[in-house]
């Protein structure tokens, strides 16, 4: 049992400290600028994407240090997860397509929510948590993305989308791109929301696009402030 445990524990001893915001940092980059424009233009199929992002599943699953139920309740989601997105690989379903990214959203969430707690966590802020806070803006981005694939599963044409597309453009790199370019507030306007639901997700994503930097940043500046007056 003990040699079993090795590995184990070697593998998820990197997730217990900040280092590991900066791994799953690195994976989120990976996954939103190289592997989902290498797929776009159709250099890549659907199997990279799929990997990459289970393995941003599983590393954020191994982040978990709250407690055994949490731990718990996180991995079966995790599980499902994974599950419901290399069945739609294999087999496209709408309904398990729209609960598979359902899911993806309740656990994009979830981890965006661990690693602000671990962000602002007593202690200096590092570099390791600036690079969290850039993880928990990506981990928004993509989370929103989810819910639009979701929405757009659900309700067809609930987003006005452009006819041209690339080799390997599908729904979910569409709205990676629109996730981001609402999140920053730029709206190129290319992919418009037409659903009464799809537009209120993209009012809530532009709004938390304007208000997380401001309260991130200033959460971490009164942390530094406040580690500076303790030494």
């Amino acid at each position: 049992m003990t040699t079993l445990q090795r590995p184990w524990d070697q593998a998820t001893s990197i997730w217990a400290t900040e280092t590991g915001l900066s791994v799953f940092t690195g994976l989120l980059a990976l996954e939103v600028f190289v592997v989902a424009p290498l797929a776009s233009l159709g250099l890549l199929g659907t199997g990279p994407i799929d990997v990459v992002f289970t393995l941003l599943l599983v590393c954020g699953a191994l982040a978990l240090h709250t407690g055994q139920l949490l731990r718990l309740l996180a991995g079966s989601v995790v599980g499902i997860a994974i599950g419901l997105r290399w069945m739609a690989a294999w087999h496209p379903s709408a309904w398990i397509m729209a609960t598979g990214s359902l899911l993806v959203v309740v656990t994009l969430a979830c981890f965006a929510a661990i690693v602000l707690q671990r962000v602002f966590e007593p202690g200096p802020v590092t570099r390791h948590r600036i690079h969290g806070a850039v993880c928990a803006y990506l981990l928004c981005g993509l989370m929103w993305a989810a819910a639009y694939t979701c929405i757009e599963q659900v309700f067809p044409q609930a987003f006005s989308l452009p006819s041209g597309a690339g080799p390997g453009d599908n729904l979910r790199n569409r709205f990676v791109y629109f996730s981001f370019i609402t999140l920053t507030t730029v709206g190129y306007g290319d992919i418009l929301p037409v659903h009464p639901l799809a537009r209120t997700f993209v009012v809530a994503e532009a709004l938390t696009g304007q208000l997380f930097p401001a309260i991130i940043i200033g959460g971490l500046v009164s942390s530094a402030l406040h580690a500076r007056l303790k030494s």
